[in-house]
């Protein structure tokens, strides 16, 4: 045997442990695609597993699920409390004329077509802010008890929550004000606010037969006048206050002021019920007329 023969047998010798060397690395090689293949399909279908569970899951919201039961949940009453309230805002800023109906819904977060739904029309709607009002302002006036044994008390609650009312509640001064610019023609339709009237001038004449009783008021009074009384004056400050401060000259608005037309108030009408130093009857007698009033020289 050759030296060359030699030297080339021992390579020819190792060729059958290298192709199986090889032999053996080959499917590990191919293996290695099957698993990155199989590796990229379960990655896909993991990523598309979550994916597709998530958007079920966020489809709901995406269609309005979660508000829908919050909007079932809200009661109709709620609604028309809303409504209520941003009409009297809109009407006592604008009057009835120029209020308008698509303000009055976006102030309440609604549709135009729920305030038809609910009270049928412009009109309508401006009625039961009239009905609303009157009945908040009763209900206020009400909601004090007149101690059963000093009926003077009792008139000066009643005279402090008329007052109270008014001055706190800007809006029912200017609602009045635009309704009796139109001549109550909205008020004369409803059915219901002289009901609820009723029951306030009932009051007082309760407190003022109590107090005729001990012969602490006076006999020859009208509720209703010591009412409109109460009422006016109060009224008159809040809605008058702007003009009556500048051409005055002073800030009606000033908390001071304020309080000290509270006990203006009460000590004239508390003194006009008063039985001794009586005024003139009220309804008696002919009222002068400028050409026979007498002057200052008579």
């Amino acid at each position: 045997m050759s030296p060359t023969q030699l030297t080339t047998s021992p390579p020819k010798v190792r060729m059958p442990a290298k192709t199986q060397a090889e032999d053996a690395a080959t499917p590990k090689a191919r293996a290695k695609p099957a698993t990155k293949s199989a590796a990229k399909h379960a990655a896909k279908n993991a990523t598309n597993a979550p994916a597709k569970t998530a958007t079920r899951a966020r489809k709901p919201a995406a269609t309005g699920a979660p508000t829908r039961p919050a909007k079932s949940r809200r009661s109709p009453e709620e609604l028309n409390a809303r409504i209520l309230d941003a009409a009297i805002v809109e009407f006592s800023e604008h009057g009835f004329s120029g209020g308008r109906i698509d303000r009055i819904s976006k102030r309440a977060k609604t549709v135009d077509r729920m305030l038809y739904y609910y009270f049928g029309n412009k009109e309508r709607l401006y009625q039961a802010v009239l009905e609303h009002v009157y009945a908040a302002m009763i209900g206020a006036q009400r909601t004090f008890v007149t101690p059963p044994d000093d009926p003077v008390a009792g008139m000066r609650q009643l005279i402090a929550h008329s007052w109270e009312h008014y001055s706190s509640h800007p809006e029912l001064v200017r609602l009045l004000m635009t309704e009796n610019l139109m001549r109550g023609k909205h008020i004369r339709k409803s059915p219901t606010i002289k009901d609820v009237s009723f029951p306030l001038v009932e009051t007082v004449n309760g407190i003022l037969t109590a107090g005729q009783a001990r012969k602490l008021f006076r006999t020859d009074v009208e509720p209703e006048f010591v009412l409109m009384s109460i009422m006016s004056l109060a009224f008159f400050y809040v809605s008058n206050h702007y003009t009556c401060s500048q051409w005055l000259g002073v800030d009606l608005a000033d908390d001071a002021r304020r309080a000290a037309w509270l006990e203006h108030i009460t000590d004239v009408v508390l003194t006009h019920l008063q039985p001794t130093g009586k005024a003139a009857p009220l309804t008696t007698g002919k009222v002068a007329t400028p050409a026979t009033r007498p002057t200052s020289r008579e």
